[in-house]
């Protein structure tokens, strides 16, 4: 039965493994249901279940008694079917079967791991994994796999098994391979003409091709009775009995072979094909008989007979038989209408042919010539290419993950930006990553020059610092050249610097994850610039050409030689097949094919033997003679330093001397220029130049100046080689810093084959260039980001040395030769002037830049010291750029635009309308200062942006309000009574005062019939007269501002202390209390009780883990309605020291929970301009009169005139210093000195005393007791 055009699930109840039968069974019905009927209803789901059961499950269904509701639920379905088969397992059959399983002749391993796992499922041990792995061991087909794997003793593992097995099957297939034909395979039989093979086989009868594929527990033919014997598990086309009665013969070509469609023994019609060097099948017979064989990529391309290319699909293995004779054979499947083809060595070795003898041979004339070699293996020179394998960085342990936020892209890249990842993505170089990973690296984005597109790169210095480089070694020239006695021609073929050519392990390839503005991506490949990238391509390039004859590499160039062209020849082929064969592709604009002379790694090679390369001393021998007196004192500071190593030099430039002497005109003539001469010809030989000694240390000294670069590399302090570069027009007027890297990196490319792999130290005169290396890569400028990252594969460290002591570099620099490396820019220049065409202003807002920046006197100094060179101490430097000092480094001149950075430094005559630019939406202080440091820069931008912020009107007056300010609790009083608080409240429409001790927490509450000064002070009067007259009394409101209250004050005797209006904190004892006293007369009313009785009753409470606060002031209990005996009545007093402990850890415990999250304001002096929280939300102008009687209290002054008291944090204080006065710096101040001068200040004004606390809700809960203002 067929379901839109798919076959239907089929439940096979004649399997010996029922339950894996239904488990497979009810896995497809899934499938269905969820694919092609997902839009059926589920009783239509049932019924369809019900017509792929089989007769034997509708048996089964028929014996249930379902109701309606069960009926349509197609779960009751799943669970009845289960229990019915559920208990038809037999854990002792299933073991006996597990056991009985033999790897058959032929099996792939892969079928043979499947069926044990299967099998293992219903036996039922406790350890699977454990007993799967013995029977590998036992059951296994291969007597080698079982010596490997019984070699591993104990620390064998069932994952270990699996890739030991794995690995043997797959080393036997690619054996197979390689032990072939080298050249295209071609099929002769797919094409109909007929030709006369090399040799004459025999003639055969007719034979029979069988092919197992199918799973023993899922062959059809399981349980199904053959027509012919009469036996079990197979059809009557595939029983190997004998017929009883003879069949009349059919008629059919010599090679045909006859199909027989059944599932585990498949026969084909096939051709078998002397002349073929591998065997086809036709993709339509593939897919028709063998679509679940697993189809490998194609490793080779195939011709037909005649030249005509086939299109391949992949590769497969079928096990074939022949009579007795049986062979699993490799197919491969192509897309042309034909029969099978068995090729010469498949015919052999089923015996379907036989070699009676060879007649003759006709040797073909192949052609040689380097040009038909290089045309025939084109592909070599295209593509990516993949080596077999993974590789997995080896991680330190210890090391710490490093996140990095996606660095800003300018928005004309971000659309190119998607698309190279979007075409990095299609060809399998990244993924997108979803999951988390512990390691997110920086995005590096490099515009290529010629065609603007896009590379994207790692910032891999932090990865690099855990991966532990395995420093593959890489074979010595010597070893080399041993072998090169009696070679006459050479090619030099250059390695493609294809990481991408290598995959990544899963586990390696999430710590390559970098982020976009488009989220996050990890390398599939070996992306560029980690350490150990060409450790791990040398190995596979080294391993590419071993055993091959003619054939070396050292690091990634090839070289290929021979005794005579022949034999070049030849060799040149086989190593083009073998880089054709394990996935390497080469560089075409490097190779040199076919010479009798070649350069390779600062030797050169030829038919008379082996000799330096000149180009080691070239840079000395084409040196021009000095034109002056000071050129020839730098030549002669490099003999000097040369001359120990002959005592001849100092001879030599004895007339070059007397040159140097004050009273000697410099007259260039024939005997200083023979003298020149000689001095060159001393130092590029023996002994001064010696041989690399790949045993030695190795140190490269190096030099920038205004026109050239130089490097030289010494071993104990003698030359190996030496080299210069003059600078082009656009080079010179790169920044002095840029020009002393670019000197490193000119150096480590120009010796890059004695460099690569050991560690070096760089000498330079150039003391910077030993923090630009440890600093982020997104924070240097973007020529030095370029050099960074090509240095990232050279192990150096550089080391600040004076020009004195570097002289060889430094006469280089000076007298510099030609030198052309297209590599040595590439990418530079191109980098540096995206940067330019990705500034987001118009044209003319541009030329505004550049022309306020060559008028600015500032950056005009800036920059011509920038290209000179900086001084090498702060005092030193011009006065007027001294603030640029701490960012010397990253300053650099673009175009006639400074930068620092990728940030535009601006003139200073454009600052004030950038600042208004900045602030243009009115955002906040910080935000408007992140804008500003994301794409601009000068000195002190933040504090200006500070002031300007501040003087905004309209930001001001719609500011938020100030952060809460530590808490500063009250001082615990010394006796009861002695400071009390008062306040009003209005509760059901009456008003009350409340009056509450601040030692014992009592409060009295008296009813009033207004609120006026006269009747506070009369029930004022009454408390006092029960409980005495206290020292101070705190309150706040209207009426207590009174001038009689103020009389009664005085007449009584007490200090009256008010507090800031609008800032309740500042009496928060009364406050809290006045919520208590709320609290007892609603519950009262609620439950229609006397609201005295729920005071006396708080009267009596024990408060904050002390005695009540009856107790605490009366040193006694009150009687109330319950029942007390008489001695608990008596007076008792409470000791003061324990109460101030215990009340003293409760306010610590509050301050530490409010000075969370709180800040300090500065105190404000009398005549301060500041502005105030007004009652409508907004702050308003106004000035500072003095300071109040109480804490963080302030008169004020508004510009109406009224004069309010208001607490400092309603107050803001008002910036007034002016824009134009912050553009100058005192010169003679440095820029950290500044900062450190405002920091102490801040500091000053900033400090809290450690009583300080804050306050929470919480804290008001535990105590009372804080006060604020």
């Amino acid at each position: 039965m067929e379901t839109y055009g798919i076959q239907a699930p089929r439940m096979d109840w004649t399997s010996a493994n029922l339950p894996e039968a239904w488990r497979r069974f009810k896995q497809q019905a899934e499938l269905m249901f969820s694919g092609p009927l997902r839009e059926k209803r589920e009783p239509e789901k049932c019924s369809y279940l019900l017509l792929w059961i089989g007769e034997k499950g509708l048996d089964i269904y028929n014996t249930w008694s379902l109701s309606e509701e069960e009926a349509k639920k197609l779960q009751t379905y799943y669970d009845k079917y289960a229990a019915y088969i559920t208990p038809k397992s037999n854990p002792i059959y299933a073991r006996y079967r597990f056991h009985e399983k033999m790897q058959a002749d032929g099996e792939t391993f892969e079928h043979f791991i499947t069926e044990l796992k299967l099998l293992v499922k219903d036996c039922g041990y406790p350890n699977s994994d454990e007993m799967v792995r013995d029977l590998i061991v036992f059951a296994t087909n291969s007597p080698r796999i079982r010596e490997k794997l019984l070699s591993q003793g104990a620390e064998l593992t069932l994952d270990k098994a699996i890739d030991i097995a794995r690995s043997h099957e797959l080393a036997q297939i690619q054996l197979k391979e390689m032990t072939g034909s080298k050249d295209a395979p071609k099929i002769d039989a797919v094409n109909a003409t007929k030709r006369q093979n090399a040799h004459r086989y025999t003639k055969t009868k007719d034979h029979k091709l069988v092919h197992r594929e199918c799973d023993r527990d899922a062959c059809p033919a399981r349980g199904k009775q053959c027509m012919k014997c009469k036996k079990y598990n197979h059809f009557a086309k595939a029983c190997k009995t004998k017929n009883t009665a003879p069949t009349k013969p059919q008629r059919r070509p010599v090679h045909a072979l006859v199909q027989n469609n059944e599932e585990e023994h498949k026969q084909s019609g096939s051709k078998k094909d002397s002349g073929a060097e591998i065997n086809a099948i036709p993709n339509n017979t593939f897919n028709a008989l063998f679509k679940r064989v697993p189809v490998a990529p194609p490793a080779q391309s195939i011709t037909a007979y005649g030249g005509n290319p086939l299109e391949v699909r992949g590769t497969c293995m079928l096990e074939c038989e022949h009579d007795d004779r049986s062979a699993l054979l490799e197919f491969h499947i192509v897309k042309a209408k034909a029969p099978p083809i068995l090729g010469l060595s498949a015919s052999l070795d089923l015996n379907l042919i036989k070699l009676v003898m060879g007649v003759s041979k006709e040797q073909t004339k192949i052609d040689n010539n380097p040009k038909t070699i290089l045309k025939e293996y084109a592909d070599v020179f295209q593509g990516i290419g993949e080596f077999a394998g993974e590789c997995t960085f080896r991680v330190n342990p210890h090391a710490t993950p490093v996140v990095y936020p996606p660095r800003r892209v300018p928005i004309a890249l971000r659309a190119r930006l998607k698309e190279e990842l979007d075409r990095m993505e299609d060809n399998n170089i990244i993924v997108k990553v979803t999951e988390p990973t512990e390691w997110v690296n920086a995005l590096v984005v490099v515009e290529k020059p010629k065609s603007q597109k896009l590379r994207v790169c790692l910032d891999p210095r932090d990865l690099n610092k855990a991966i532990q480089r395995p420093h593959y070694p890489l074979p010595t020239l010597e070893e080399v050249t041993t072998k090169l006695t009696e070679a006459r021609y050479f090619s030099v073929l250059d390695a493609r610097s294809g990481y991408w050519a290598i995959k990544l392990s899963t586990e390696s390839s999430m710590l390559t994850t970098f982020n976009t503005p488009f989220g996050r991506y990890r390398f599939l490949r070996l992306p560029f610039g980690i350490n150990s990238a060409q450790d791990e391509f040398q190995r596979r390039v080294n391993e590419t050409y071993e055993g091959l004859k003619g054939v070396a590499a050292i690091v990634d160039d090839i070289l290929v030689y021979g005794r005579d062209k022949e034999e070049h020849d030849t060799n040149l082929r086989a190593m083009l097949q073998r880089t054709r064969e394990r996935g390497l592709k080469l560089n075409p604009d490097k190779c040199r094919v076919g010479v009798q002379e070649v350069s390779y790694f600062g030797h050169r090679l030829s038919g008379e033997g082996i000799s330096p390369d000149p180009q080691k001393v070239k840079a000395i021998q084409e040196m021009q003679p000095p034109q002056s007196k000071p050129e020839l004192e730098t030549i002669l500071g490099m003999v000097n330093y040369l001359a120990r190593f002959t005592p001849h030099l100092s001879e030599v430039n004895a007339p070059l001397r007397q040159l140097l002497k004050q009273d000697c005109k410099f007259i260039w003539d024939a005997v200083h220029d023979r003298a020149f001469k000689q001095i060159k010809e001393l130092i590029t030989n023996h002994p001064v130049l010696t041989y690399f000694d790949p045993q030695m240390d190795l140190t490269l000294q190096v030099d920038a100046s205004k026109s050239g670069l130089g490097a030289v590399l010494l071993q104990q302090d003698k030359p190996v080689a030496y080299a210069s570069k003059s600078l082009n027009s656009t080079e010179q007027n790169y920044a002095q810093i840029e020009k002393e890297l670019y000197a490193v990196l000119f150096g480590c490319k120009r010796f890059h084959e004695y460099m690569y792999g050991r560690k070096v130290t760089v000498e330079s005169d150039h003391k910077p260039l030993e923090a630009i290396l440890k600093k982020p890569l997104a924070s240097a400028p973007p020529r030095l980001q370029r050099m960074i990252l090509q240095l990232q594969k050279y192990d150096i460290h550089i080391l600040h040395k004076p020009g004195k002591q570097i002289p060889v570099a430094d006469t280089l620099s000076r007298k510099s030769i030609e030198y052309h490396d297209d590599s040595l820019s590439e990418g530079m220049d191109a980098q540096v002037h995206t940067l330019i065409a990705n500034i987001q202003v118009s044209d003319n807002k541009l030329k505004k830049i550049i022309a306020a920046t060559a008028q600015d006197t500032q950056l005009t100094t800036l920059n011509q010291v920038t290209k000179t060179g900086w001084p090498d101490t702060y005092k030193q430097c011009p006065p007027l750029i001294r603030e640029y000092w701490n960012h010397r480094c990253d300053i650099s001149e673009i175009d006639g635009i400074m930068f620092k950075g990728e940030k535009i430094i601006v003139p200073q005559s454009l600052r004030k309308d950038m600042l208004d630019r900045i602030h243009t939406g009115h955002m906040g202080m910080e935000k408007c200062k992140h804008r500003a440091r994301d794409l601009l820069f000068w000195p002190r931008m933040g504090q200006q942006i500070e002031t300007m912020v501040g003087q905004c009107s309209i930001c001001q007056e719609r500011r938020n309000a100030n952060t809460k300010e530590p808490l500063l609790s009250h001082t615990i009083p010394a006796r009861p009574w002695q400071v009390v608080g008062t306040d009003l409240f209005t509760w059901n429409e009456q008003n009350y005062i409340i009056i509450v001790d601040y030692y014992s927490r009592y409060f009295e509450m008296e009813r009033l019939n207004s609120c006026t000064a006269s009747a506070v002070i009369t029930k004022l009067k009454a408390v006092f007269a029960r409980h005495g007259i206290p020292e101070r009394v705190s309150d706040n409101g209207p009426c207590y501002s009174a001038e009689e209250f103020h009389r009664f004050a005085v007449e009584w005797d007490f200090k009256h202390c008010t507090t800031s209006p609008r800032y309740p904190q500042s009496n928060g004892l009364a406050e809290k209390t006045v919520q208590t006293a709320k609290r007892i007369l609603g519950k009262a009313r609620a439950d229609d009780k006397d609201y005295y009785l729920g005071l006396l009753e708080y009267r009596n409470t024990p408060v904050d883990n002390l005695k009540s606060p009856a107790q605490l002031l009366m040193s006694r209990r009150l009687r109330s309605i319950l029942p007390i005996t008489a001695a608990r009545l008596q007076p008792q007093v409470t000791p003061q020291h324990v109460l101030w402990n215990r009340r003293g850890a409760c306010q610590y415990r509050q301050q530490l929970y409010y000075n969370r999250s709180v800040k300090a304001l500065p105190p404000l002096a009398a005549g301060t301009h500041i502005r105030f929280h007004h009652e409508d939300g907004s702050w308003q102008p106004a000035k500072i009169i003095q300071l109040a009687n109480t804490h963080r209290s302030y008169h004020i002054q508004t510009e109406e005139g009224q004069m309010l008291r208001r607490n400092r944090r309603h107050l803001l204080h008002q910036r007034t210093t002016n824009l134009h006065h912050l553009t100058v710096l005192p010169q003679t101040c440095r820029p950290n000195q500044l900062n450190n001068h405002l920091a102490s200040q801040n500091k000053k004004n900033l400090a809290i005393p450690q009583d300080l606390a804050m306050q929470s809700s919480l804290d008001k809960y535990l105590t009372y007791n804080h006060k604020t203002d």
